[in-house]
């Protein structure tokens, strides 16, 4: 019989934070695959990728009145990603559908609001604009603190921001202002998790002992 040592499980303890340590979340791929549609807040979008699970929700100010999460579709040969609908048909789908992107009309402010399954260090964004392409060079707003308070991102020239989320599990998006060139979707989104060495150490430490245990019976 194979003996498996104490050496080989610790090598592989020492493994799995690097293993589970990132989640990419694309949700181009998803209404690729499944179709444009939108989801209520109670039964509200998740999608898991390495061991974590995002869920999504949508609100909109004031009051913060439940919205829709909306997978929005084919336009102008880009597929939009994850917006917010307020109002969807029987079929799920967005009416009017102009009103399917992450938008401030009038006073009307749209939040998309993300919790992790695990705590995140840092979130890497692909964004594109009302009419699909990337959203480039552009600004829009996050809160970590349930919208208590706001910062500004700015993406790249390729629609794609990173921003230190410090070991947050939540995480909100709103527009920067009303204008078209203002709204946006998010395309992707890649987590990268808090890391748990401690958890690891203390696992190895007890593969040790118990090694230790042994020798002294064995002796």
């Amino acid at each position: 019989m194979k003996v498996i040592t104490v050496g080989t499980w610790l090598g592989v303890a020492l493994t799995l934070p690097a293993m589970a340590n990132a989640a990419f979340f694309d949700f181009q791929q998803w209404i690729a695959d499944n179709g444009e549609q939108g989801f209520d807040n109670s039964a509200p979008f998740t999608l898991s990728d390495a061991g974590l699970t995002l869920t999504a929700k949508a609100f909109e100010n004031p009051g913060r009145v439940a919205s829709h999460v909306y997978m929005d579709g084919l336009f102008n040969g880009n597929i939009g990603g994850m917006g917010v609908c307020t109002t969807l048909n029987l079929n799920s789908r967005c009416t009017p559908s102009s009103d399917d992107n992450v938008s401030i009309d009038g006073m009307q402010e749209e939040v998309l609001a993300w919790e992790f399954s695990i705590n995140i260090t840092e979130l890497k964004l692909e964004l594109g604009n009302s009419e699909h392409p990337a959203f480039v060079n552009s600004s829009f707003n996050y809160s970590l603190d349930n919208g208590s308070s706001w910062l500004t991102a700015t993406t790249n020239g390729v629609g794609m921001v990173t921003l230190m989320l410090g070991g947050m599990n939540q995480v909100e998006f709103r527009a920067a202002g009303n204008a078209l060139t203002d709204n946006f979707y998010i395309r992707n989104a890649d987590a990268t998790v808090v890391p748990v060495p401690a958890a690891v150490w203390l696992f190895g430490s007890g593969l040790l002992c118990i090694a230790g245990i042994a020798r002294r019976k064995s002796a």
